[in-house]
């Protein structure tokens, strides 16, 4: 249990100043099994996802790992209330499994494709709860960067995880498929 957190019985949590990575991922972990209220639950992610360390610590546990919150309105509303940092996250986190399967396949270590794949679909559903204007246009971005080759902030992230051709027209269907299905 993370040593800095602040649990009393009826479940309130604290999110410490300069959160680190791994006790955004601690926090996650505590408060999604916890299963709180829906309004605690809202304050504690919001307070998680205004800051970089604690996005990417709540996304690396509840992308890959299933909590009955997982639809939760106060959830939703809370991934709402940072959407530039959200849709960035969720842009790399759909274009990243699905180029992770395909290396784990190569390797024929199918049970890890399995779970990059499950990331990527969730990481689709909860694009597609949100249906954020953000996300649109980050998803268009980087699909745009893939099939017209561009070179510009989302081609360096391709370029710095080594994504091949194969991978990267993965994350261009995944996306295309991902923007057709979004809700108008």
């Amino acid at each position: 249990m993370y040593r800095g957190l602040r649990r009393a019985m009826n479940l309130e949590f604290t999110v410490p100043p300069n959160l680190t990575f791994e006790q955004a991922i601690e926090l996650t972990h505590e408060v999604l099994n916890a299963n709180p209220s829906d309004d605690l639950l809202k304050t504690v992610v919001q307070a998680l996802i205004a800051t970089p360390n604690g996005s990417r610590g709540f996304f690396v546990v509840f992308l890959t790992d299933v909590f009955p919150q997982a639809d939760s309105p106060g959830l939703l509303e809370a991934l709402r209330s940072n959407p530039e940092a959200i849709s960035d996250l969720l842009t790399k986190n759909l274009a990243m499994p699905t180029a992770m399967a395909i290396t784990h396949r190569r390797n024929g270590h199918e049970d890890l494709a399995v779970s990059s794949d499950l990331t990527r679909s969730r990481t689709d559903r909860l694009i597609q709860q949100l249906n954020l204007p953000e996300i649109r246009t980050y998803l268009t971005d980087l699909h745009d960067t893939i099939v017209e080759k561009r070179s510009n902030s989302w081609s360096a992230f391709l370029d710095r995880w080594g994504y091949d051709d194969e991978q990267r027209t993965a994350i261009g269907n995944v996306i295309k498929t991902a923007l057709a299905a979004l809700p108008s």
